[in-house]
């Protein structure tokens, strides 16, 4: 792309000096502005890619002006400037659109990266509206993975709704720039491990490894060898050599799931590796070189998480350049038909089954039903529906709906997730009479997940728990 248009916003002549001549160096177009005003000025006479704003100004601060901007021209995108006590506003800067932040007092390579990081983005952002006529819609199905893609990965993000080809055209398009780190959020059982598996089977990359690893079911004490390595003899019971999930997706693709449970001191680590593109072995000497592509996953709300100081703000924007929400299943109800079509042909095909009609009122019934398990859910109904039927088609009777009407969920029913996982972890140690060992497997974690959970929610372990 051309050379990106910045606008240097700040109130502190010595910080317009410092940025403006970095990046007049660097040969980007570069002006600049020591009040909002003439900022704005500047936005109705030249064309401008990114701001660069202070947050603190006396005339208008900088969440105002982002608001202004993001409202007026939300194609220009704002790297916010913060001092040492205003993290609160920071985070609240990048809930209203700000793509990146730097922290005082930074130097030229801060500068550098910042702008670099919000280039790829741009880039990216012209690359989908330009290629919105070239994706390939496989033909006369509701799927929206192409042919190739459909013998890589499992098929079960189907769907004609908007939401779901909004959700594929953005990771289709993600996939082109085999680089950029992704994001993706929603609820359990939504799919976002095969949204990853299609922007990696969808790039360069492919041909390489797609390796995910989850944070919430590996032993903390495990977490840094799991992802890094060791030497033989670095620790009790290292007993030969082992490589960590960076070096085992060398060239291709590192999938972290359930991201916000990993340790923050993990987290720095991490970090570390992202930004050098190193990793070494513990108990090791020599670095490794590493290229591989972050997607990264999570249910969790990471800006309520990062507020709390439980998950970095540096390590969230390195791994949140581009973010995919993938929506829960109850706002695309009419994907649940052609779900249920592809999971009966699936299990009739794997258990050597005929196929079988699916009553309309079971249909009707499911559009009514909010689905707190989403699509995994949904999965679990027709292969039981299929292991109790009763006839040639399907019925409510099969599917077990005829017990409760499903448009009338229990009293006290929240769709809230992080309420719903309390509850759920709650009855867990209940019925296992507070044996977390017990507990996790019920819950289908490890104990060490279990455990961080309880700390995360401050859950009291005593008998009293209700």
């Amino acid at each position: 792309m051309d050379a990106l248009s910045v606008l240097v916003l700040d109130d502190e002549k010595k910080i317009i000096d410092q940025i403006a001549g970095f990046l007049q160096k660097k040969k980007y177009q570069t002006f600049s502005a020591s009040s909002p005003q003439e900022a704005f000025a500047i936005m109705e006479g030249q064309h401008i890619d990114i701001l660069i704003s202070d947050i603190m100004m006396p005339e208008m601060n900088g969440l105002e002006v982002l608001q202004k901007i993001k409202a007026e021209k939300p194609s220009i995108e704002v790297i916010m400037i913060s001092g040492h006590g205003d993290m609160d506003s920071v985070i609240e800067a990048m809930r209203r659109g700000a793509v990146d932040y730097l922290r005082k007092p930074f130097g030229p390579l801060d500068i550098q990266l910042a702008i670099e990081r919000t280039g790829k983005y741009l880039n990216l952002q012209n690359t989908l509206k330009r290629t919105q006529d070239r994706l390939h819609i496989l033909e006369n199905r509701n799927s929206l993975i192409s042919r190739e893609l459909e013998n890589l990965i499992e098929k079960e993000f189907i769907g004609s709704s908007k939401a779901i080809r909004n959700v594929l055209d953005l990771a289709l398009k993600a996939a082109e720039d085999k680089d950029i780190s992704i994001m993706i959020t929603g609820e359990n059982g939504t799919g976002k491990e095969i949204i990853a598996r299609i922007i990696h089977y969808a790039s360069t990359r492919k041909e390489f490894p797609f390796y995910p690893i989850n944070s919430s079911a590996v032993p903390e004490t495990l977490l840094e060898s799991e992802f890094f390595g060791h030497v033989k003899g670095a620790f009790t019971g290292a007993d030969k050599n082992k490589h960590g999930c960076f070096v085992l997706a060398e060239g291709g693709t590192l999938f972290l799931d359930e991201i916000a449970d990993m340790p923050v001191n993990l987290q720095a680590k991490l970090l570390r590796v992202l930004e050098e593109k190193k990793v070494k072995q513990i108990g090791g000497n020599r670095e490794i070189a590493v290229d591989v592509r972050i997607i990264s996953a999570t249910n969790c709300n990471i800006d309520d998480l990062v507020r709390e100081k439980k998950f970095r703000l540096d390590l969230f924007h390195r791994i949140n350049t581009l973010k995919i929400d993938v929506p829960p299943l109850r706002e695309r109800s009419e994907d649940i038909e052609p779900l249920i079509s592809y999971f009966l042909q699936y299990f009739s095909r794997k258990k050597n089954l005929p196929v079988l009609r699916v009553d309309k009122n079971v249909i009707t019934e499911l559009k009514k039903y909010p689905f707190p398990g989403n699509v995994r859910e949904l999965r679990n109904m027709v292969e039981r529906a299929l292991i109790l039927r009763s006839g040639e088609t399907l019925d409510l009777k099969d599917f077990n709906l005829n017990r409760l009407p499903l448009s009338d969920m229990p009293v006290g029913f929240s769709y809230n997730l992080e309420k719903q996982e309390i509850e759920t972890i709650k009855k867990a140690l209940l019925k296992t009479d507070y044996n977390q060992s017990q507990a996790a497997r019920l819950l289908g974690v490890s104990k060490d997940a279990l455990f961080r959970r309880i700390k995360k929610y401050h859950l009291e372990i005593r008998k009293e728990l209700t």
